[in-house]
Formats: C-alpha cells, sequence, structure tokens
C-alpha cells in the first residue's frame, strides 16, 4: 500500500497559499503574445503596404520570404506573401513544446501555475494531453523541416540587403544588421528547438564511435542551447515585430536607413 499523502489544495481560480507575485509572468506572457496576434492581423489585412523599401532590397519579416515576388506569382490584389507564408511560422511556434506551456496556464489555466488552484469547470473536464484538438501538436517535428526552409530563404533575404543599385555595388546598411539580427535570434530559436535536437541522435539507442559518436555529441551541444529555448522564443519573435517596424518606419520616410560600408 502506498504512503503518498496527498498534498492540500484550495479549489477555485487563482486561490493558493502563495506569497510571491506568481501571476506577473503569466500575465506578461499572455499580453505579449495577444499583442503578437493583434499586431500581426492588424498588419496583414489592413496596413499590407510598406513591406519593403528600395525596390525589395529589404522585405519586412512578417511579409519574408516575399513569395509573391520572388516567384512572380500571379495573385488578387488583396493577396499578401504573409497571407501564403505565415501558416508555417505559426504551425511551427503554435505546437513548439515551449509555447504549450504558455497557452496551457495563460490562456487555459491548466493548470494555472505551480500550487495554484484551476478554476473549477477544469477540474470536472481534466486534462486530456494531446488528445481532440490538441492532436495536432504533433505535427511540430513536420513544421519543424519547413520552418527550417523558410528560416533559409530568409537568410537569402540577409545577402540580397547587401547589393544596392540594382545589385552592382555591395555594403551593409542598418536594415543589413536588423534582418539579420531577426535571422541570427529566429535560427537560435530553431536550433534550441526539442525537436530540432532529436534530428541530432535523439533516435539512437546509444552513441559509440564513428557517426555516431558525432551524432551524440551534437546532441549534447544543442540541448544546452535547449535551456534557453524561452529566452529565444521571445527574443526571436520580439525582434520579428521590430524589424518589421523598422522597415515600415523606412519605407514611409520616417526613418533613414544608413548605408554603413
Amino acid at each position: 500500500m502506498s504512503d503518498a499523502v496527498k498534498l492540500p489544495l484550495k479549489k477555485g481560480f487563482g486561490k493558493t497559499d502563495r506569497i510571491d507575485k506568481w501571476w506577473t509572468k503569466p500575465f506578461w506572457m499572455g499580453f505579449g503574445l495577444t499583442l503578437a496576434l493583434v499586431y500581426t492581423a492588424l498588419r496583414v489585412v489592413v496596413w499590407d503596404g510598406a513591406i519593403h523599401y528600395d525596390e525589395h532590397r529589404v522585405t519586412s519579416p512578417i511579409f519574408s520570404p516575399d513569395v509573391i515576388h520572388l516567384f512572380d506569382l500571379k495573385t488578387p490584389n488583396w493577396m499578401n506573401s504573409a497571407l501564403l507564408i505565415l501558416w508555417i511560422p505559426f504551425g511551427f511556434r503554435g505546437t513548439c513544446y515551449y509555447m504549450r506551456k504558455v497557452y496551457h496556464r495563460v490562456f487555459f489555466q491548466n493548470p494555472t501555475a505551480c500550487v495554484v488552484a484551476k478554476p473549477e469547470v477544469n477540474y470536472r473536464i481534466g486534462y486530456k494531453g494531446e488528445t481532440g484538438l490538441f492532436v495536432l501538436n504533433n505535427i511540430h517535428r513536420y513544421m519543424l523541416y519547413l520552418a527550417i526552409i523558410i528560416l533559409s530563404m530568409k537568410v537569402y533575404d540577409v545577402y540580397h540587403t547587401m547589393w544596392f543599385n540594382d545589385g552592382t555595388e555591395f555594403g551593409i546598411s542598418i536594415g543589413t544588421l536588423v534582418l539579420a539580427t531577426e535571422s541570427i535570434l529566429l535560427f537560435m530559436y530553431v536550433a534550441s528547438c526539442h525537436a530540432f535536437r532529436h534530428l541530432f541522435g535523439g533516435g539512437m539507442n546509444q552513441w559509440r564511435g564513428g557517426i555516431s559518436g558525432i551524432m551524440g555529441k551534437l546532441y549534447i551541444k544543442i540541448s544546452n542551447l535547449n535551456i534557453e529555448h524561452a529566452f529565444w522564443f521571445w527574443t526571436s519573435l520580439v525582434m520579428v515585430f521590430l524589424g518589421d517596424l523598422f522597415v515600415l518606419a523606412v519605407a514611409e520616410g520616417i526613418l533613414t536607413d544608413i548605408r554603413i560600408m
């Protein structure tokens, strides 16, 4: 017979014996995600002009890669590249293991926080794991492959910013640094992903010499990145919007993209 003792827990939304400001982190996570979703919706649907400047030399991170321009697609006037490609970064971030923690705690309150009571309805429903609608979270590793393709195209965007005057002059501008920073942060977010780590030795029973040994070492290195996955999640997300605001400001003549080299 088990000697486990069930700890007492007050039931009712937000009830707890904790005396710290436990609600601070969930509040800011919820505020940040809500702001990101609202801004993206407005930018894509309402403010869909001025997504690039200097004849597509620098393109907003939200609308990058600008597949309509790259592949000369014939689309309706109301269509833009974000409407065609955003489902990939949304699908990747939305099924991310860290993201699951965020929306379960912030939006579904299941659980609200450690040793903090859930809403009464959640006790009746219970936690169903990755079932029902949440079974879609299992596509995360497949969204990873698509996210890597998008990231590769963003690296090309950075390279493209270095060519001025119809590709005849090489240089670096603030726009180059902005998009390069965004790409680096996105790379770190993808590289610290649990599914990305699994690609390097995660399916092996043991690591010995040769290729398996190399894969094992890579697995350990990527695992070290995984510790800061939440940091890369937020910094890369913020930089997407800062980059978009910069491109919008330059395109509207509010700021000037200074050429450094």
